[in-house]
């Protein structure tokens, strides 16, 4: 059985040292999002809320932390994710309840939390809240 993905909104991939990435969403502002549209992938069962970054607080962030950018990265969040789906009737019977949802409202990231897979169970490693430091 797989392992159950929540709904999240992906930040990074992969993460920078511990004593790095602490520094740097310390001193990161909460970031400053908007939610669009429902979309779905094509390549696989997923369905996620597009996300913009229209003051570029998250292409700002990852590219602190990455120090590169990523032009694969697109900003989401999961709402349905193809390791949690056990059917293809699920994943579709989704998309008809949601393909039509826009959300259209701006929120913020306050809190980064590491995830880390260990033994097929994803479990949190970190919990860091930005801007404790920016003033």
């Amino acid at each position: 059985m797989a392992a159950r993905i929540e709904s999240h909104l992906s930040v990074l991939y992969e993460a920078p040292p511990s004593p790095q990435l602490d520094r740097l969403v310390h001193a990161t502002p909460p970031l400053r999002l908007r939610a669009g549209e429902v979309e779905r992938w094509t390549s696989e069962p997923g369905i996620f809320v597009a996300v913009l970054d229209p003051h570029n607080d998250l292409r700002r962030f990852r590219a602190a932390a990455l120090a590169t950018g990523d032009p694969d990265y697109r900003p989401h969040i999961t709402l349905l994710h193809q390791e949690s789906v056990t059917s293809a009737l699920q994943a579709e019977e989704a998309w008809v309840a949601l393909g039509r949802e826009r959300f259209d409202v701006d929120f913020a990231v306050t809190e980064l939390v590491v995830y880390e897979e260990s033994g097929g169970a994803w479990r949190d490693v970190a919990r860091l809240r930005f801007g404790d430091d920016a003033v």
